[in-house]
């Protein structure tokens, strides 16, 4: 829908870059350069979007923003007095003997992220119909926002993990400074997956519905809440699971205070790159029908 000459968007037209004046590119390398200039160009966009639904996300609460670290340590902590409690599980044997509240915690932080994100990319481009049938905005846009707010909070409370690294019996060590590559990794990952499931609940509604069972199912069968080391016999599935990769990685930093195995690394990096790769091709080859289907 071209708003130029639609009177009711000029107040739009005016805090938003111009849309192309020509067709994008059918040639895969050249509409990547093409989408990373446009990125560019509404970037500032981006940046207002995130900051104005974390800001109305907490603006009429008493603690505002702080309950993007308090809410998910409530959780991780709730989550280790219960199963310290009935699973006898104070140790973590097997992965470095450390507290079971820390392996927790260092589980938690990337998949909150990951289920967060997924869950809610998949019903950004619903969501924002509006706002897509009123002016021009790059529809790649809206995956990336709600990736990117929840990078906010997972970052934010990785900071706070940070704080509570010694009393709750880590061990600090030079291979923290891994993190900022496994936090690379975990969002390449999780922005092709969003982008997948954004384009699947746009043309079927069921799918949205779906996502969240399928979260809920795949936390259980993540080691967060228990260590590989409780199935030793079986340890092999876990490798079929693809968040095994990133949330090992954050287990052997920040609760066994070690670099993570380069083979976790690798197939990881290769999960991220296949992921994206994914997600962008099938989200931009049904871009132009999204419109259709709102």
């Amino acid at each position: 829908m071209d708003v130029r000459n639609d009177p009711t968007a000029a107040e739009a037209v005016e805090t938003f870059p111009a849309p192309p004046r020509v067709r994008p590119s059918r040639v895969w390398g050249r509409r990547l350069a093409e989408d990373r200039a446009e990125l560019a160009r509404f970037w500032p966009v981006v940046q207002n979007m995130v900051v104005q639904e974390l800001r109305v996300r907490y603006q009429r609460s008493f603690m505002g923003f702080l309950w993007t670290l308090v809410n998910p340590l409530l959780m991780m902590f709730t989550l280790s007095v219960v199963f310290s409690t009935l699973m006898k599980m104070d140790k973590v044997g097997g992965d470095g003997g450390g507290s079971y509240t820390l392996y927790i915690l260092a589980g938690m932080v990337p998949w909150t992220f990951l289920a967060g994100s997924i869950g809610e990319a998949s019903t950004c481009i619903i969501q924002n119909e509006a706002l897509i049938r009123k002016i021009y905005v790059p529809k790649l846009v809206f995956p990336l926002v709600r990736v990117l707010i929840n990078l906010v909070t997972g970052l934010l409370s990785l900071a706070a993990l940070f704080l509570l690294l010694l009393p709750i019996g880590a061990r600090p060590s030079p291979a923290m400074l891994f993190l900022p590559v496994a936090v690379v990794l975990l969002f390449a990952f999780t922005l092709g997956l969003s982008l997948l499931v954004a384009t699947a609940n746009t043309f079927f509604r069921d799918c949205g519905h779906l996502v969240g069972i399928f979260i809920q199912a795949w936390y259980f069968a993540t080691p967060i809440i228990y260590p590989t080391s409780q199935f030793e016999e079986r340890a092999w599935l876990f490798w079929l699971n693809p968040a095994f990769y990133f949330v090992e990685m954050f287990h052997a930093v920040l609760y066994a205070g070690a670099l993570p195995q380069l083979s976790i690394v690798a197939i990881a990096a290769a999960l991220a790159a296949v992921s994206l790769g994914i997600g962008y091709a099938a989200f931009k080859a049904n871009e132009d029908k999204m419109v259709f289907r709102l």
